[in-house]
């Protein structure tokens, strides 16, 4: 419901006479002064909704304030329908000069990595999608502040993925590759601190292999998200099988190859 309001007042004879007391719409701060009243009505079409009252004399007569409400009527329409002319409605979303704050939920369990070490992860979400706030609560609950909304949409959604649970894998019941041999372009589906797990392809659906970070290369690496990402293809030699999975080997590529193998 739109509301609005209007401030009447009063002037009286100040001599005492019989004059006709003045009732003012919308007075200035100067009739507020040194008028009489100051009544303050505000509502909309349907009625009054709050009012205020302060008069300077002893007391207002049954016909002066009935003529001070229905002046105030008129001029509450009046601005009523000035509004609505300028504004039907209200806007479907907020001027971009207006902080606005999306909330979301993820689980307990993936505020670290929400938050990543010294906050190195919140703060670069914060910088990347333009956001002037992004709040974590000990129960998983996010607000997203800022002024873009589309950006903070994109954060939101960034978030999202990022806390995704992936679904549990099915397990592989065989058959296993044997072990020595090599498996050409081979997709990395994940990368790990400790190392990284590759697709051997159609010809063993589903199953995956552990590349450790020890094996990607004949040479020590220092930084492995830097050294390998995922989707890129890599070719891996079977190690066997050790504790129930699947051990591969890049370096072992490398060693066979300068063996002349």
């Amino acid at each position: 419901r739109v509301i609005a309001g209007v401030a009447m007042g009063l002037i009286l004879d100040e001599d005492g006479g019989d004059d006709e007391p003045l009732v003012l719409t919308d007075i200035l701060g100067i009739e507020d002064g040194l008028g009489t009243m100051d009544f303050k009505v505000a509502g909309d079409e349907s009625g009054i909704s709050t009012f205020q009252l302060d008069i300077k004399c002893e007391g207002l007569a049954v016909e002066t304030l009935e003529r001070a409400l229905e002046q105030a009527r008129q001029g509450r329409l009046h601005i009523l329908e000035q509004m609505q002319a300028a504004l039907p409605g209200p806007r479907t979303e907020l001027p971009s000069t207006v902080p606005k704050m999306i909330s979301l939920t993820v689980p307990v369990s993936s505020i670290g990595k929400v938050i990543g070490p010294g906050g190195k992860t919140i703060r670069a979400i914060i910088e990347d999608f333009e956001l002037q706030g992004l709040d974590v609560g000990e129960e998983g609950a996010i607000a997203v502040s800022g002024f873009n909304v589309t950006k903070m949409e994109q954060a939101k959604a960034f978030i999202e993925k990022m806390t995704a649970e992936a679904a549990p894998k099915p397990s592989y019941d065989g058959p296993f590759p044997e072990e020595g041999r090599i498996f050409r372009k081979c997709e990395v589906v994940s990368v790990k601190n400790f190392g990284v797990f590759v697709s051997l392809g159609d010809e063993f659906p589903g199953l995956e292999g552990l590349v450790h970070v020890s094996e990607l290369h004949t040479e020590r690496i220092r930084n492995i998200n830097g050294f390998v990402k995922e989707g890129q293809r890599i070719d891996v030699k079977c190690l066997g099988m050790a504790d129930g999975k699947l051990k591969l080997s890049r370096k072992a590529v490398f060693e066979t190859a300068a063996a002349g193998k």
